[in-house]
């Protein structure tokens, strides 16, 4: 039941995220949600999720968080986040505060590596495990 659940979270992400950056931005003040500022707090939605599962898999000895694919999971939630924060500070010619999000950018890139280092953390330990 959980990995549908994952599985259908993660399909949904992917398919709202790129039909809401692509949206016209109506103006830039502070505060307003622009499809820059909108992109990176998908990206790091999606980095504190994978955050999330391998700290779950970190903190459990012996469940099924902590062997199988959550580690892996967690590994590829957080590269996509990376890649998606790296490919969004690429194309965005503007600098900080204009509302195209690369100030979160960095943040989710931080958060990415996080869970990374987490997620291999957990995957290595898994593996001892067998």
């Amino acid at each position: 039941m959980n990995r549908k659940l994952v599985s259908f979270v993660i399909l949904c992400t992917l398919l709202l995220v790129p039909t809401i950056v692509f949206a016209e931005g109506t103006g830039v003040g502070y505060g307003s949600i622009t499809p820059g500022r909108l992109l990176t707090f998908a990206a790091g939605v999606i980095g504190l999720s994978s955050a999330v599962v391998a700290g779950i898999a970190l903190a459990r000895q012996a469940s099924r968080f902590s062997t199988g694919q959550w580690p892996v999971l967690s590994i590829v939630l957080s590269l996509f986040c990376v890649l998606l924060s790296v490919f969004h500070l690429y194309v965005t010619p503007s600098g900080f505060g204009t509302g195209k999000g690369r100030a979160g950018a960095i943040i989710a890139i931080v958060i990415g590596l996080i869970g990374l280092v987490l997620g291999g953390m957990a995957w290595t330990r898994s593996l001892r495990n067998k």
